[in-house]
């Protein structure tokens, strides 16, 4: 079962903009939210800090302090985009460590500045279904 604070690692099919992920490099998201009305879960995008020196200069960029475990390195949450998908029977084959979730004090950090964050600046959602994710993450 998907529930929030845990990770999900995956190939999304589309990042902001609406552009097509043709590297089909996987990333590591955040579930910051499970909406059971209408069967989805939605993300943030977590990066690691090594080889971004900037990264801090934006305000929508959360450092996650208590990183270990689960995540391996220093790294930070980026608040200015929202995934949204469908939680289909299937999804949590694709939870990372296992389920292990963050740190609960992490994660009310990140959701604070999320949700301050959004009263102020628009963020992007970017949704996908199941059948498009089944189709760039072939399990």
């Amino acid at each position: 079962m998907i529930e929030v604070g845990m990770f999900l690692y995956f190939i999304p099919p589309y990042f902001a903009s609406g552009l097509k992920n043709v590297e089909y490099k996987k990333r590591l998201m955040l579930v910051i939210d499970k909406n059971e009305q209408d069967n989805t879960v939605s993300l943030v995008n977590i990066s690691k800090v090594d080889g971004k020196p900037n990264c801090f200069t934006y305000p929508f960029n959360v450092l996650i302090r208590k990183f270990n475990p689960p995540l391996p390195r220093l790294s930070f949450a980026k608040i200015n985009d929202n995934y949204v998908i469908e939680n289909f029977n299937g999804l949590e084959k694709f939870l990372y460590k296992n389920g292990q979730k963050i740190d609960d004090v992490e994660y009310i950090n990140i959701m604070n500045r999320y949700n301050k964050y959004i009263k102020n600046n628009k963020i992007e959602l970017i949704s996908f279904t199941q059948n498009e994710f089944l189709e760039t993450n072939h399990y």
